[in-house]
C-alpha cells in the first residue's frame, strides 16, 4: 500500500489546485491518500470533498508547539506557520511515499529526507501568471513538478536548465472545481457592466499602493459601470501588509461597488466568470479570467518597460494603461474590444493551459502514480 500526502499548510486559494488529484488518487487500488493540514475548522474543504463525493480521503489535522499557538495568537495570525508544524511532525511526513505540495514549503521535508529515496517530493503549480517569482530556484527541491502548460514548461527549461527534476505538463486542476462549483454572482441588480479589479499584494509590482484609492473614487463617482474589487487573496490577509480597515467605509456601502478582501468567492473564480472587463496588474488571475475572453485592461503603476519582458506577457492581450483618464479611456474602448486583442487573449489561454476543457485531476493522479510513485 503506496502512502501518499497531499500538503496544505498555506492559503485558502491553494486548495483548488491539489484537491481534484487526491480525489482521483484515491480511487486507485494500493494507495492511501491523506490531506496533512493546520488544526481547524477546514469547512471549505470538507464542502468541496463532498461536492466532488470523495472517498477513502483522510484530513490529517497537525498540531504547532504551544509557545506557536500563543504567539500566533496574539499575531492574530488566521493559520500556524507551517514551517513548525513540519519542524514537530518530521516522522510523520517522512513516512510517506510522496508528498505533494503546492507551495515552495518542502525544505524542511527535503533536508530531513537527506539521500533517502522517500519520501518523493511533487510540486503541483498554483496559479499560471507570468513574473519571475514563479520561476524559482526553489523548485529543484522537488523530484517532480506539474505545471498547468506549456508556457510553464518551456519557461521553467530556460531558467533553470541544470534542473534534474521530472517536469511534467498535467493541466490546471482548478478548473476541475470550477466547472463543480459552477459559481453564480450578480449583487448589482442590473446589466450595467461590471468591471473587476484585481491588483495583486506585492508592493513592488501592485498597482494598489499606487493608484488603488484613486481608483475605488473613480468608479464611485461615476453611474456607468458596476465594480468588484476582490484584490489578490494575501493584499488583505497579511502578506500584503493592508489591513481591510484602510478603505473608506463609503465604498463599502455604494451600491455599485463589492468590496471582497478574501474569501471563497476571491479565491474560486466567482468573480473572473461573472464580471465583463478586467482591470489589473500582474495577478495570475486574469489567466482564469480568459477562461472567457473578454476585454482586459493593465495598470503600470510602476511605469515599467514591459514590451518585450516576458514577466509581463499577459500585457501583450490587453490595453495597458498609466493613470485614471487613461484607464477611463480604455473603459469605453470595451464597448468594441478589437478582435485581435481576444485572438491573442485565447491563444495565450491554450499556450498557458493544456486541455483546459477536460479534467485535469485523473490526467494528475496518473502522473503522480505513473512517474513519483513508480
Amino acid at each position: 500500500m503506496k502512502r501518499v500526502g497531499f500538503v496544505y499548510l498555506d492559503e485558502l486559494q491553494h486548495i483548488h489546485h491539489f484537491l481534484s488529484p487526491a480525489v482521483a488518487l484515491a480511487t486507485m487500488p494500493e494507495i492511501t491518500v491523506d490531506i496533512l493540514t493546520y488544526q481547524g475548522e477546514h469547512k471549505y474543504l470538507r464542502e468541496l470533498l463532498n461536492l466532488l463525493e470523495a472517498k477513502n480521503i483522510n484530513i490529517i489535522e497537525l498540531s504547532t508547539y504551544g509557545y506557536r499557538r500563543v504567539l500566533e495568537k496574539w499575531r492574530k495570525r488566521k493559520q500556524p506557520s507551517a514551517l513548525y508544524i513540519f519542524k514537530k511532525h518530521k516522522k510523520k511526513f517522512l513516512a510517506y511515499d510522496a508528498l505533494v505540495f503546492t507551495d515552495h514549503t518542502a525544505g524542511v521535508v527535503k533536508d530531513a529526507r537527506g539521500k533517502e529515496p522517500l519520501p518523493k517530493l511533487v510540486f503541483i503549480d498554483h496559479g499560471a501568471g507570468d513574473g519571475a517569482y514563479g520561476y524559482k530556484d526553489s523548485h529543484a527541491m522537488f523530484d517532480t513538478v506539474i505545471v498547468a502548460g506549456e508556457k510553464k514548461a518551456e519557461r521553467l527549461k530556460k531558467e533553470l536548465p541544470q534542473h534534474t527534476f521530472k517536469l511534467l505538463i498535467g493541466g490546471y486542476a482548478k478548473f476541475d472545481l470550477v466547472r463543480a462549483e459552477q459559481p453564480q454572482f450578480n449583487p448589482f441588480g442590473n446589466d450595467k457592466p461590471v468591471v473587476l479589479y484585481c491588483p495583486h499584494f506585492s508592493r513592488e509590482l501592485s498597482s494598489w499602493y499606487k493608484m488603488g484609492l484613486d481608483i475605488l473614487e473613480f468608479f464611485y463617482s461615476q453611474e456607468q459601470y458596476n465594480l468588484i474589487f476582490a484584490p489578490h487573496y494575501n493584499l488583505f490577509n497579511k502578506k500584503g501588509f493592508e489591513e481591510p480597515g484602510s478603505i473608506p467605509k463609503k465604498y463599502h456601502s455604494a451600491n455599485h461597488i463589492y468590496i471582497d478582501t478574501g474569501s471563497r468567492r476571491s479565491v474560486n473564480m466567482t468573480y473572473t466568470l461573472n464580471s465583463d472587463i478586467y482591470l489589473g496588474d500582474v495577478s495570475s488571475q486574469v489567466y482564469e479570467f480568459m477562461y472567457r475572453p473578454r476585454p482586459l485592461i493593465f495598470i503600470n503603476a510602476h511605469q515599467v518597460s514591459w514590451q518585450t519582458d516576458e514577466n509581463y506577457l499577459m500585457w501583450r492581450t490587453g490595453k495597458v494603461i498609466n493613470s485614471i483618464a487613461a484607464m477611463e479611456e480604455a473603459l469605453a474602448a470595451t464597448a468594441s474590444w478589437p478582435q485581435e486583442l481576444l485572438a491573442e487573449e485565447e491563444k495565450l489561454f491554450r499556450y498557458t493551459f493544456f486541455k483546459p476543457a477536460e479534467p485535469a485531476g485523473p490526467r494528475i493522479a496518473h502522473l503522480l502514480l505513473d512517474e513519483a510513485l513508480s
